[in-house]
């Protein structure tokens, strides 16, 4: 399970607007920009193959709830 979940919105609200989130998952802090199409661009350090799935799945989530519902 990720904690200490951010997002930050990257430049200015436009169609194609892009976010840069952040959390802790197993003890390593990671970063990646959340596309408007809902894809992944990580910065390094990156999580593992087998994780990344599963965390892109909870960021979905969590940028439904944040973002997309208010």
């Amino acid at each position: 399970m990720l904690s200490h979940f951010q997002y930050k919105q990257i430049g200015p609200k436009v169609r194609k607007t892009k976010w840069e989130v952040s959390f802790f998952y197993q003890g390593a802090y990671y970063r990646s920009l959340y596309l408007h199409t809902g894809e992944f661009d990580w910065f390094e350090p990156s999580p593992k193959e087998e994780d990344k799935s599963q965390l892109q799945s909870q960021i979905h989530e969590l940028m439904l709830f944040h973002v997309y519902e208010k």
